[in-house]
C-alpha cells in the first residue's frame, strides 16, 4: 500500500475553486506548474484542513501531500522555513498554523483563479490578432517596464509594443533566435525614437516559453508574437508565479550576452 494511502493524502476532496491547479493523472493528483513550492503548502494546508474540519496540520502530513502532488522532496523544508519567515504559516511543535498573512495569499490565489482572464486569439486572423494583442497590452501592462520572453523574435514582434507610448518606458526581451536581424534592428531604432520606449535585447540558448511580465502580473504567451494569428493560441495569467518568473528571466538577462 502505497504512504498517501495510508495517510489519507489521496482521499482528499478538491473543491471546485481549486480543481484547476491540481489536475487529475490517472490515480495521482499533480499540482500546476504555475503554483511555486510555498503555494502548493499553503493550499496543502488548507485542502487538509478543510478535509479535518479543523485547524492545523502536521509536518509530516503536510509533506506528503507535498510530494504526492509532484513537488521534490528535498525543496519541503527550505519552503517551511520561508513560510515561517513572512510569516505564512507558524508551527507549534510538530503542528503548522495559517496566519493571517498565509489565509490572506489563500484568498489571493483562489482570487486569481476565479478572474483569471484568458484571451484567446484564433488562426487565420493575423490582423485581428494583432488587434486584440494590442487591446491587451493597453488593458493589462500597468508599469512603465515590461520583461519578455520570446524564443522566435522578428521585426513582427516589436510592432504591436508601439501602442504603448508614453506609457511604457523600457521593454527588456530575451530571445533565442532573431528572424530578419537587420530589419529587427532598423525598426527597433525607429521605434526607440519614435516612442521614447527603450528596447534592449539579449540572447539566450536556454529559454523555451513565451511570457510577458509587468510588474507583479505574469502571462504565459502560447505562440511566439510573431506568429500570432497563424494558430490558435492563448494568453493567460499566471501572476501567481510572477515572483519567481521575474528572478528566473532576470538570472538569464544577467547570463546572455546583449544583441548589439
Amino acid at each position: 500500500m502505497r504512504s498517501e494511502e495510508k495517510t489519507g493524502t489521496s482521499n482528499i476532496e478538491l473543491p471546485e475553486e481549486v480543481s484547476g491547479l491540481f489536475p487529475r493523472y490517472y490515480d495521482r493528483v499533480l499540482a500546476d506548474e504555475a503554483l511555486s513550492d510555498l503555494d502548493v503548502i499553503l493550499l496543502g494546508m488548507y485542502l487538509i484542513e478543510r478535509r479535518n474540519n479543523k485547524a492545523g496540520v502536521t509536518y509530516s502530513e503536510c509533506r506528503q501531500f507535498f510530494t504526492y502532488v509532484g513537488r521534490k522532496a528535498v525543496n519541503y523544508a527550505p519552503n517551511i522555513h520561508n513560510a515561517k519567515k513572512k510569516p505564512l504559516i507558524d508551527q507549534r511543535d510538530s503542528v503548522l498554523y495559517l496566519t493571517i498573512h498565509g489565509l490572506k495569499r489563500i484568498r489571493e490565489i483562489l482570487g486569481q483563479i476565479e478572474k483569471t482572464p484568458v484571451h484567446v486569439i484564433r488562426s487565420g486572423q493575423s490582423f485581428t490578432a494583432m488587434k486584440l494583442f494590442e487591446e491587451f497590452l493597453i488593458e493589462e501592462v500597468k508599469a512603465e517596464e515590461i520583461l519578455l520572453c520570446d524564443s522566435y523574435v522578428s521585426p513582427a514582434t516589436l510592432f504591436p509594443f508601439s501602442i504603448l507610448k508614453g506609457k511604457v518606458k523600457s521593454i527588456k526581451l530575451l530571445t533565442t533566435n532573431v528572424h530578419d536581424g537587420d530589419k529587427f534592428k532598423e525598426y527597433r531604432k525607429k521605434m526607440q525614437t519614435e516612442t521614447g520606449i527603450l528596447v534592449e535585447v539579449k540572447v539566450s540558448g536556454k529559454i523555451h516559453d513565451r511570457y510577458l511580465i509587468s510588474h507583479e502580473k505574469c502571462w504565459s504567451i502560447g505562440a511566439s508574437i510573431k506568429d500570432l494569428g497563424n494558430k490558435d493560441t492563448t494568453i493567460r495569467e499566471i501572476s501567481t508565479v510572477t515572483e519567481s518568473m521575474t528572478d528566473l528571466f532576470l538570472e538569464r538577462w544577467n547570463e546572455s550576452p546583449t544583441l548589439s
